[in-house]
C-alpha cells in the first residue's frame, strides 16, 4: 500500500521531495512529502501515515505531532485503496487545525461565513469562449499528445502497473509506471527523484500486440546483456504504438559505463526538434526482467 501511495503522491506533488520511512523529529513517517517552500494551507509539507487492519497507532497524538511541526498529515486505511489507486482526498491541512487559537471573535459575520464547512468538491461547467481556444489550439493539441497536463485533476489518474528500479526505502527512488489519464489514454511514466521529480510521461496504445511483442522483447535482453564495455550502448530498443500522428515514442534497455542496467524512454513530435528523454539506471536487476513482462503484457 506504501508504494501505490508514493506513487500517486508523486503524481499530485511534482515538485515536492517524497520519501519512504523518512524521520520527522521523533517520528518516522511512513512517507513524508516536503515541499520546497511553506504553502497554503498545507504547511510545510504532508505526513502520510498508513494503518494496516490491527495495527494500533494513537491517531491523536501523531496528528497533534504533524500540526505542532507544521504538516498536514493524511491517514491512509484499505478502504482508501482500489487496485494501484488510492483517495488522497482525506488531508488534515495544517491551517486552520495547528492554529491554537480562535481568532474570529470580533471579525465581520462574513469572516465566520467563510470559516464554514464547505463542500469538498464544488464544480460548475464553464464554456470558453472561440477566442481562447483559437489562441491555445496549439498548447491544447501539444497537451493532448504529450501528457502534460496543468496542475489540478491528478488525484484522477489511475495506475495499472507500477515496478520499482530501486528499493522502496532508498531516498534516491526509481520507477516506471503504466497510468491511465482521466480521459482514458494510456501513458508510461520513467521516473527518478532526489530533490524533486524528473520524469517522463509518453502516450502509448494498449491492446496492442506489437507494444506487447516489443517490451517482451527487452525482458528477454536483461539476461544475456553485455555490459563490461564500459560505455553507455543501446542493447535492445523498442518503438512503441502511441496511437498519435504526430508522436513518436522509444522505449529502451540500455548499459550504463558502470556496468549496470537502465531503462531509457523518450517521446517527440515529428518535423521538430522538441522532445523530452530520461534515462534510470536500476538496483533490481534480477526482477527487471519479470516487470517488464508484466508491462508488455498490460500493453497487450
Amino acid at each position: 500500500m506504501k508504494s501505490i501511495a508514493y506513487s500517486k503522491l508523486t503524481t499530485e506533488y511534482p515538485d515536492a521531495t517524497i520519501g519512504l520511512e523518512q524521520q520527522l523529529g521523533d517520528r518516522r513517517a511512513d512517507i513524508l512529502v516536503e515541499f520546497p517552500q511553506p504553502r497554503f494551507p498545507e504547511g510545510r509539507g504532508i505526513g502520510v501515515e498508513v494503518q494496516h487492519k490491527h495495527e494500533d497507532k494513537d491517531v491523536d497524538a501523531v496528528t497533534a505531532e504533524y500540526l505542532a511541526a507544521e504538516y498536514s498529515v493524511l491517514w491512509l486505511g484499505e478502504e482508501d485503496f482500489s487496485g494501484f489507486n488510492v483517495d488522497l482526498s482525506g488531508i488534515l491541512p495544517t491551517w486552520p487545525h495547528a492554529v491554537q487559537h480562535d481568532f474570529s471573535d470580533g471579525y465581520h459575520g462574513v469572516i465566520h461565513w467563510l470559516r464554514q464547512s464547505k463542500p469538498a468538491n464544488p464544480s460548475m461547467d464553464v464554456v470558453l469562449p472561440r477566442e481562447y481556444l483559437a489562441e491555445h489550439s496549439e498548447g491544447l493539441r501539444r497537451a493532448w499528445e504529450y501528457g502534460k497536463f496543468d496542475q489540478g485533476g491528478q488525484s484522477d489518474w489511475n495506475d495499472l502497473g507500477f515496478w520499482w528500479l530501486s528499493a522502496s526505502y532508498d531516498p534516491y527512488q526509481k520507477w516506471f509506471k503504466l497510468t491511465e489519464t482521466p480521459d482514458g489514454r494510456t501513458m508510461l511514466q520513467l521516473g527518478k527523484q532526489v530533490r524533486g521529480t524528473e520524469h517522463v510521461l509518453a502516450p502509448v496504445q494498449t491492446e496492442h500486440s506489437r507494444n506487447r511483442g516489443k517490451v517482451h522483447s527487452l525482458a528477454y535482453e536483461v539476461d544475456s546483456a553485455d555490459t563490461s564495455a564500459g560505455e553507455w550502448a543501446d542493447i535492445e530498443k523498442a518503438w512503441l504504438e502511441t496511437g498519435l500522428q504526430s508522436t513518436s515514442v522509444i522505449f529502451k534497455l540500455v548499459a550504463t559505463p558502470s556496468g549496470e542496467l537502465a531503462l531509457s524512454l523518450g517521446k517527440y513530435k515529428e518535423h521538430s526538434d522538441d522532445g523530452e528523454f530520461i534515462t534510470v539506471s536500476t538496483e533490481f536487476e534480477r526482477n527487471l526482467k519479470e516487470s517488464l513482462h508484466e508491462l508488455a503484457n498490460l500493453l497487450g
